[in-house]
């Protein structure tokens, strides 16, 4: 829906919107944590938490590592987690114009959101996509597949959370 439709909308229909909207958000959040943690064998409530927004901003991004998972992320260089869920992305918008896709966006306003510089883990996905994981490249080679992008001087990295998770913290066996 653009600006100018939902600005025509009475209140109370977009503030239904705005709340579907955040739920939304918040099952993908969960959701991702509950992936992570059961990679390691953990509850995700032991592991994550959900930070709470401060404006239209959230500092310490979407989920924040806690306890042993905290120790496993710091250890890994990972900075905040940010996560989306939204149909309007597209592997063929990044492309065509790396900067100025939405999946560039949401990382680009992760990093200024939070402070950080080059450290966010995106996590994204849509209807019918699995979930994915966009980093600046760590140096990192890959054992699984990965898909790389440079956006000005940067080098990005995406991934599936699978692959991702078996990359930053191979299993022994």
């Amino acid at each position: 829906m653009d600006e100018a439709t939902l600005n025509k909308l009475p209140e109370s229909l977009k503030a239904r919107i705005a709340r579907a909207s955040r739920n939304k958000g918040s099952n993908y959040e969960r959701e991702v944590a509950k992936k992570i943690a059961a990679y390691f064998g953990w509850n995700w409530s032991q592991c994550f938490f959900r930070t709470k927004p401060h404006g239209m901003a959230q500092p310490n991004g979407d989920i924040q590592p806690i306890n042993e998972m905290n120790d496993l992320w710091r250890q890994a260089k990972l900075g905040p987690l940010e996560c989306k869920s939204r149909k309007e992305w597209s592997f063929d918008n990044l492309f065509k114009s790396p900067k100025d896709s939405y999946i560039y966006k949401y990382w680009k306003k992760s990093e200024d959101d939070t402070g950080n510089r080059g450290n966010t883990v995106l996590a994204f996905t849509k209807p019918a996509v699995s979930d994915m994981i966009m980093t600046v490249n760590r140096s990192v080679i890959p054992e699984q597949t990965a898909l790389h992008f440079k956006v000005g001087t940067d080098y990005f990295m995406i991934q599936t959370l699978k692959s991702f998770l078996m990359d930053t913290w191979p299993k022994e066996g």
